[in-house]
């Protein structure tokens, strides 16, 4: 008989958890029949645990598992399981005793030990970030100062001595009214006084004149002796 619990991590148990136990049977020196495992602890009601009872075998009942013939030099294994209450003590081994018996055989027994172990205190949690802004978004980071207010520009309090003062002119003024383009009077300007004569050229202009104040003389004075025909015609005889 060997009784161990099931595994490294098996060896120690909380309150509210299970241990589990794994139960090997072997036999030696001739075949074993109608064989038993029976298991058994304290008292349970002390030890605040439930009866133990198998979860492997192939024939269980309560705290007795059946195995029936089991040959020479075969081991069978087997295990087992209690289940340890919330308000049970910590600190001691919970102890698992198994015993085989077989027809012409002498019975055996063997003990297995789970630590009943308190929970771990809960771990300090990291600290806490600060609180995110809106809309569970972080803050956003601070703004750097503004520059300092520019120095003010020396003999320039009044900034509409900085534009150019623009005067209406009378084109934009009429064009603005139109009563007042009806208005407008047209001045005549004499080609003489545009355009006035040249010295170079004047000998020339004033013997043109000459012959134009001459040539209407001559029209005027034929005119003056041409003879005029009579209004009647004479009778003829």
């Amino acid at each position: 008989m060997s009784v161990q619990p099931f595994g490294k991590a098996a060896a120690k148990v909380r309150p509210g958890q299970t241990a589990t136990y794994i139960v090997w049977v072997w036999t030696t020196g001739a075949d074993a029949k109608n064989v038993t495992v029976d298991l058994s602890t304290g008292d349970s009601k002390i030890r605040r645990t439930s009866a133990p009872s198998f979860s492997v075998c192939p024939d269980a009942s309560g705290t007795r598992c059946t195995l029936g013939t089991l040959p020479q030099d075969q081991a069978d294994e087997l295990q087992a399981r209690i289940s340890v209450w919330k308000i049970a003590g910590t600190g001691k081994n919970l102890t698992l005793t198994a015993t085989a018996s077989a027809k012409d055989a002498k019975p055996f027994k063997a003990d297995g030990d789970v630590a009943v172990v308190a929970a771990p205190a809960p771990s300090t949690p990291p600290p806490s970030d600060p609180p995110p802004g809106a809309g569970g978004l972080p803050p956003p980071p601070a703004l750097p100062p503004l520059p300092p207010d520019p120095a003010p520009i020396t003999g320039a309090s009044d900034p509409a001595g900085l534009f150019p003062t623009v005067t209406p002119t009378p084109a934009s003024t009429a064009a603005s009214d139109p009563a007042a383009a009806h208005r407008t009077k047209v001045r005549a300007t004499s080609a003489g006084s545009t355009l006035p004569l040249n010295t170079r050229l004047i000998g020339g202009q004033l013997a043109g004149l000459v012959i134009l104040a001459a040539a209407i003389a001559i029209a005027v004075a034929r005119l003056s002796f041409r003879p005029q025909r009579p209004d009647t015609t004479p009778d003829d005889d």
